[in-house]
């Protein structure tokens, strides 16, 4: 028998959960059609799900059997055969090449250039020339019309010149010449587009897995700094992204930033979600090097992203999204403004890890408001923190609540658990323990738990009055001002400024 957990798995179950309302009643309209379906067993399947689907309701593959005649009336769970598993499996598959089908049709209308060009092709096959001339002119309006200006325009408008030339030529147009050297000139801009997206993305994924560059993207990058032309704002806006992520100057980041902002028309929203999230990991990587001014900056960033509804456009809202903006917005105070976004967006969350986001949401805004107490009672709410991913981030709340809370004493120094846990981050991001683990993350947790043992160190010194200078404390100043990367470089710039004042007290 097919388990709850293993059905909602199902291929078929998983391609429903990503249709909303609309979509799902126009697969209706599909699967009645018998150009593209003719068994009534999968229009009574769809139907069925139909009111799944409108109630949110939990389904079973029982229950399925039964609504569907699959199995007899009175059968019981033990009843269910091989043959009647059997039966179900088949006919999900057949529904779930329906919906894949569906899914490739309307991405395919969405395409109207891309369907114009096939009409095009169809009628230079069949050497109706001024027929394909007549479409090729209503497709380049069209195109031009466009204020999406994102790589797959760049590619369509080569395609468009290309088949214009075809078209001249077959027609021996005077101005066949003319329109080769745009053939070429947006066969170029198009080249250029797609290499800088890629090499963009290559740049970005070699922060987390080690990538060699390509050697001819110092060509490109040569090209297009010396050549002299302007380019296209296609190629001109990636090639920003890819300076920023390549150099990581302030200059570049906010040169993009500016144009971006200038521009947003130009993009579909899933390209608008790329550059958004280039734009707050590169605030966060400046921020984790002690730049305080990019912590605002990234929330500035998320708040216009969130205006815009960049990340609320999937089946759930990014449940790692929702504590970047969450931890963001603590750091620079906006606490008001998180309460609001707290009670809009927790909704949106995937409800397989909701209740544990959650949870995390108030652990991290009572630490903020000094609420310890209430941070471990939400702490001890998440069930599955062995295989939550803010594991970590838990471990490093734990070690904080402890230090601020002042449980540290002479009696419990060596023995409280503060210590534990300390040596738990340490184990935990050592290679031989989490080999899946990209390096730079290893690297800032690793440098937090070495850095916090120092001062955890010089902290146990003055509880058990033992010697400790000023000088000492100054030199861990400048060691931390150093040390990259790092994970709350800010609350270790506190603690040390605290030991300072006890210090001197």
């Amino acid at each position: 028998m097919i388990e709850k957990k293993a059905f909602e798995e199902t291929k078929m179950m998983v391609l429903i959960r990503h249709l909303n309302k609309k979509e799902f009643k126009s697969l209706g309209l599909w699967v009645r059609s018998p150009i593209h379906n003719s068994s009534k067993m999968v229009i009574k399947l769809y139907d069925i799900l139909k009111k799944h689907h409108t109630t949110g309701k939990p389904l079973e593959a029982f229950t399925l059997m039964q609504n569907m005649n699959i199995l007899p009336k009175g059968a019981k769970r033990k009843d269910i055969s091989e043959k009647s598993e059997q039966d179900l499996r088949h006919i999900m598959s057949l529904l779930t090449i329906q919906i894949e089908d569906f899914l490739i049709w309307k991405k395919g209308k969405e395409d109207t250039i891309g369907n114009r060009r096939l009409l095009m092709q169809v009628l230079l096959e069949k050497e109706s020339f001024k027929l394909a001339y007549m479409a090729m002119n209503k497709s380049q309006k069209k195109h031009q019309s466009s204020k999406i200006r994102n790589v797959d325009y760049c590619i369509n408008d080569y395609k468009l010149a290309e088949v214009n030339n075809y078209i001249n030529v077959s027609l021996k147009n005077k101005d066949s010449a003319t329109s080769l050297k745009k053939v070429v000139s947006a066969l170029e801009q198009s080249c250029l587009s797609q290499l800088l997206d890629y090499y963009c993305a290559v740049s970005n994924t070699k922060r987390i897995i080690k990538i060699d560059n390509s050697p001819f993207m110092e060509v490109v990058k040569n090209y297009i700094e010396n050549s002299g032309e302007k380019q296209d704002f296609t190629v001109e806006i990636y090639y920003r992204l890819l300076k920023m992520l390549e150099y990581e100057q302030p200059q570049d980041y906010y040169a993009l930033k500016a144009q971006l902002y200038n521009s947003l028309d130009a993009f579909d929203i899933n390209d608008l979600k790329k550059f958004f999230n280039c734009l707050t990991n590169y605030c966060y990587r400046k921020f984790k090097q002690g730049d305080e001014e990019f912590a605002q900056e990234r929330f500035n960033v998320f708040k216009k992203g969130i205006e815009l509804k960049f990340w609320s456009s999937g089946t759930y809202f990014s449940e790692h999204q929702f504590i970047h903006i969450v931890k963001t917005a603590l750091h620079v105070g906006e606490l008001n403004w998180l309460d609001d976004f707290f009670q809009s967006h927790k909704t949106l969350l995937n409800p397989r890890v909701q209740e544990d986001i959650i949870n995390y949401y108030h652990a991290l805004k009572d630490f903020k408001l000094k609420r310890y107490k209430e941070v471990n009672n939400h702490l001890e709410k998440i069930n599955t923190k062995q295989d939550f991913a803010y594991y970590m981030e838990s471990k490093v709340l734990l070690i904080k609540i402890y230090y601020d809370n002042n449980e540290l004493t002479i009696d419990n120094a060596d023995e409280h658990p503060i210590n534990n846990e300390r040596e738990n981050i340490e184990k935990y991001v050592a290679p031989n323990s989490n080999k899946k683990m990209s390096e730079p993350v290893r690297q800032q947790y690793s440098n937090f738990a070495n850095f916090f043992k120092r001062i955890l160190n010089r902290k146990k010194k003055l509880i058990y009055k033992e010697s400790l200078t000023k000088a000492n404390l100054q030199v861990l100043q400048k060691d931390l001002a150093k040390l990259k990367p790092l994970i709350e470089r800010a609350w270790l710039e506190d603690k040390i400024t605290e030991l300072m004042k006890e210090l001197t007290n």
